[in-house]
This record gives C-alpha cells, sequence and structure tokens, in this order.
C-alpha cells in the first residue's frame, strides 16, 4: 500500500528525529526537520483546523515510537527488529488514522511541507510545544 510506505518512510525520518518530542516541550522545539536551504517552488497552504490535527496525530505517533523504540533496539535479530518495525508502523497508521480531522495523507504532505517551508516548520514546533505542555 502507498500510504504505508509513505507512513513507514515519514514515520522513519521523522518519528527518530523527535524521539523525547511527547516527552519534553523543550525538546519538541526540534520537532519539525528544519527546513532545507531548496527553493520553494509551491507552498501549500494548511488552515490552523488541520495543523491542530496533525499536532495531535504527530504526538500520538511519537507516543507509539516512544513504546517501540526500545523494543526494537532490544530485538535479539534482524527478524525480529523488522518484525517490531512492522508493527510499530501499523500502529502509527492506526493513530494517525483514529485522529480526527485527518487522513495519513494529509500527514505526510504536512511533513514533507514542513521540511522545506520555514514558517510552517516554525508554526507546527510552537503547536507541538504547547500540545506537549497541555499533556503534562
Amino acid at each position: 500500500m502507498i500510504l504505508r510506505s509513505k507512513l513507514r518512510l515519514a514515520a522513519a525520518a521523522f518519528a527518530f528525529t523527535t524521539s523525547a518530542a511527547a516527552i519534553s516541550p523543550a525538546l519538541a522545539q526540534d520537532a519539525v526537520p528544519s527546513p532545507s536551504p531548496a527553493p520553494q517552488a509551491q507552498t501549500e497552504s494548511f488552515d490552523d483546523q488541520k495543523l491542530q490535527a496533525f499536532t495531535v496525530a504527530f504526538l500520538a505517533v511519537s507516543d507509539v515510537k516512544e513504546q517501540y523504540t526500545e523494543r526494537f533496539r532490544q530485538a535479539p535479530s534482524d527478524d525480529e527488529k523488522q518484525k517490531v518495525q512492522v508493527e510499530a508502523t501499523q500502529q502509527m497508521e492506526q493513530a494517525v488514522d483514529q485522529t480526527d480531522g485527518i487522513s495519513v495523507d494529509e500527514y505526510n504532505q504536512i511533513i514533507q511541507t514542513a521540511q522545506t517551508d520555514e514558517a510552517l516548520a516554525q508554526k507546527l514546533n510552537g503547536m507541538i510545544g504547547e500540545a506537549a505542555k497541555s499533556q503534562k
């Protein structure tokens, strides 16, 4: 499934760079990848409601990643690691699917856009930081 592979790629590249975002609001400031200096051909705009849904989904995905990271590290074989990774990816996908107001495809679009759109990245960093604070 294309969405699953997109989520797997995005989750691996994105969630692993944000390992403590759901734990520490200070670390959430680094949650969204820094935009690359590549020129922006077209910037998508996402309304605040969509970005709020993304924030909720992001924190849920971060929680799943946190739950599976230690299991992955402790897996005794590459085969076991692969099984843990597949299970984690399914759980991340489910976390996004269960979030009202956002689909897996939209989640991935926001991640991809934030990688090249500095304003969006900064806005998401702030929203994630605030949401992480309110979860404590």
